[in-house]
C-alpha cells in the first residue's frame, strides 16, 4: 500500500468515525432536561386534568401513545383553535414544544396520578 492510499484510507476511517459517534447518541435520551416554566406548565395540566375527573382516561390515554408524543405535540398546531381557550397563547405553543420530549410523557402522569390520589 502507497502513502496515498493509507492517507486515503486513514481519512475515510476518520469520517467514519465522526459518522458512528454522531448516530451513537441519536434516539438518547438521558439528556433531556426541563426547564421550571415546563415543569410548571406540565402541573397544570396534570392540574387541569384532575379537576375534570378525567384523570383514569388520561392516564390510559398517554400510556397507549406513548411513543407517538412527538406526533401529538404536532396534531396540537392542528386542534390549537379549540384548546387554546383552557391556556394562553403562550402556554399552548410552550407545551406543543415540550409534549416532544419523551421524559415529559411519563413527568405527566406521574402528575395525574399524584394529584388524584391526594384528591381522594
Amino acid at each position: 500500500m502507497n502513502v496515498g492510499e493509507a492517507n486515503e484510507r486513514d481519512h475515510f476511517m476518520v469520517e467514519m468515525r465522526k459518522i458512528i459517534d454522531g448516530f451513537k447518541h441519536a434516539f438518547a435520551t438521558e439528556g433531556e432536561q426541563l426547564a421550571d416554566n415546563e415543569i410548571d406548565l406540565i402541573r397544570k395540566l396534570a392540574d387541569f386534568v384532575v379537576r375534570r375527573n378525567m384523570s383514569v382516561p388520561a392516564v390510559m390515554f398517554l400510556e397507549s401513545v406513548r411513543p407517538l408524543n412527538f406526533v401529538g405535540s404536532q396534531a396540537m398546531v392542528f386542534f390549537k383553535p379549540i384548546l387554546s381557550r383552557f391556556f394562553s397563547r403562550d402556554e399552548y405553543d410552550k407545551m406543543a414544544t415540550v409534549l416532544e420530549k419523551r421524559v415529559v410523557v411519563d413527568m405527566l402522569i406521574k402528575e395525574i396520578e399524584q394529584k388524584a390520589d391526594a384528591k381522594i
